[in-house]
């Protein structure tokens, strides 16, 4: 029986449709269950936890008493299941076809961007490549107090995600507290952003300081808590989740590869760029070759599918020829990204274990 991929929500349970149902909670819309939740909340505070799937809550419900007990239904992440992708989404309410911020790394005026550290062959490129506009879109964030890391307030990618937020940065987990809570009584919305399990997965993978992660963030969502007023809802959500594969990759054949110029994307969701003339015979190839373990798709199927929503043609040109997206526990190398093998934890892929995220409120 063939293995079919976890697609994004965009309609109705994807993160993508979070603030709205947040700030209209009154209004028919997407995520009902979460409108009526919080629908006679003054106030919320939306805390979303980097990297913490469904899947790798469910099994984890003794070390995050909090998250486990208030669970409504998960969500789905976008495509790619991944940072800049899913965030993006979060802030402007689009589908990553629409913003397009579509992965770690995509082609935008000829270059390879890295779209977290925003640089291009490691060389900042915040002069060449506008985060204005390659994410176009204004994000629903004015005037919104968003509590993050302080060292992440001035860098591109919160200018193309965050622009128009209140950024307030903390130094450490413990000062965030204060921080969102002061901002309550300020504005009936807050954001905040916590990074370490995500980071956690990708040195370590699934073991014991993974398990300490959660943890962490699991009190520190309880002493938020209690540190807000009752009246606050309370609400977190994920950007993706992870799959724990440890350095096993596949690859293309060096016969295939041949047809490759470059490649773009991330391990669990790897674009190649034909040669001129020859993505049709790539994609034969590819498949014939991975299709044991990945999905893969021509840039058109991707396209037809709807795997990125609706998607213009200036964002479509950021794609590759052909995606290779591994369902198997294993990840497609790059040669311009060698640091990639030494990463534990993934994702990006359409697994459920990538795609679905937890909502909580409590």
């Amino acid at each position: 029986m063939a293995i079919e991929p976890v697609l994004p929500d965009y309609a109705d349970r994807c993160i993508s449709n979070v603030l709205d149902a947040l700030r209209n909670p009154r209004r028919p819309g997407p995520l009902l269950d979460l409108r009526s939740a919080v629908r006679d909340a003054p106030k919320i505070v939306l805390v979303l936890l980097d990297g913490l799937g469904a899947e790798q809550l469910a099994p984890r419900a003794a070390v995050a008493p909090w998250l486990a007990s208030h669970q409504l239904d998960p969500i789905t992440s976008v495509a790619p299941s991944t940072t800049a992708a899913a965030l993006s989404s979060l802030t402007t309410g689009e589908a990553p076809g629409r913003h397009g911020i579509v992965g770690y790394r995509f082609e935008h005026d000829g270059h390879i961007l890295q779209s977290l550290r925003w640089t291009v062959e490691g060389t900042d490129a915040r002069s060449t490549h506008s985060p204005e506009k390659v994410q176009r879109l204004e994000p629903k964030l004015a005037g919104v107090p968003y509590v993050g890391r302080a060292d992440f307030q001035t860098s591109a990618f919160t200018a193309a995600h965050l622009r128009g937020a209140d950024y307030r940065g903390a130094k450490s987990l413990k000062a965030m507290i204060p921080l969102v809570s002061a901002a309550t009584a300020e504005a009936p919305l807050v954001l905040a952003y916590h990074d370490a399990i995500d980071k956690v997965s990708h040195k370590d993978g699934f073991g014991p300081s993974f398990d300490s992660a959660v943890a962490e963030a699991d009190q520190f969502l309880s002493d938020l808590r209690s540190a807000l007023d009752p009246e606050v809802m309370l609400v977190v959500t994920s950007d993706h989740g992870q799959v724990d594969i440890g350095g096993a990759s596949v690859d293309l054949s060096a016969a295939t590869d041949a047809l490759v110029a470059y490649r773009s994307g991330e391990g669990r969701f790897r674009w190649l760029h034909a040669v001129p003339g020859e993505s049709g015979e790539l994609l034969r190839r590819v498949t014939e070759e991975l299709g044991e373990s990945c999905w893969v798709r021509s840039r058109r199927q991707i396209a037809n599918e709807g795997w990125f929503g609706d998607m213009g043609d200036e964002v479509e040109e950021r794609l590759g020829d052909v995606a290779v997206v591994p369902f198997a526990p294993v990840f497609i190398p790059d040669p311009k990204v060698p640091k990639e093998v030494n990463m534990r934890g993934r994702h990006g892929s359409l697994t459920s274990a990538e795609m679905l995220v937890p909502l909580v409120v409590g």
